[in-house]
């Protein structure tokens, strides 16, 4: 398997034939975007991951929930909502049970447990929602369904 590195511009590949789990892994996550802050790459692996769940049938009515759920952690603070964060997982884990031959929801689900340890207080919560909406922001402009 061929490993992509940003140079290559993986995000203008079609990666439509690909698995959940090559995407992910072919578009270079980086656990500093949660961590640390994002960076320059952050964009292109969004719009990878975006795209990707918008070709493979992941429509707004199936994360509207988690995203909003997600939103209203984020409006909060992130210890006196550390609980609902929590719950997110298990949400997350049921709605791709519910479609599991849908890639698209099947590579968010791989990206928020991904992300999902490396969520420990205010800052890296923020830092993950900002993630999630950068993707979904490309998911929605690779013309999602609702």
């Amino acid at each position: 398997m061929q490993n992509y590195n940003r140079s290559n511009n993986y995000s203008s590949r079609d990666t439509q034939d690909e698995s959940p789990e090559q995407v992910l892994q072919n578009a270079n996550y980086n656990s500093e975007w949660i961590t640390k802050e994002a960076n320059s790459t952050l964009p292109s692996f969004a719009e990878i991951m975006g795209k990707y769940m918008a070709k493979q049938g992941l429509t707004n009515s199936k994360i509207r929930s988690i995203y909003g759920e997600i939103k209203r952690i984020q409006m909060g603070e992130f210890e006196k909502e550390k609980s609902s964060f929590y719950l997110l997982k298990p949400k997350v884990a049921y709605a791709f049970g519910r479609e599991p031959q849908n890639k698209g929801l099947k590579l968010f689900k791989l990206l928020f447990d991904k992300c999902y340890p490396d969520v420990q207080d205010q800052k890296t919560y923020q830092n993950f929602a900002s993630l999630i909406e950068a993707v979904l922001a490309y998911h929605k402009s690779y013309g999602c369904k609702d």
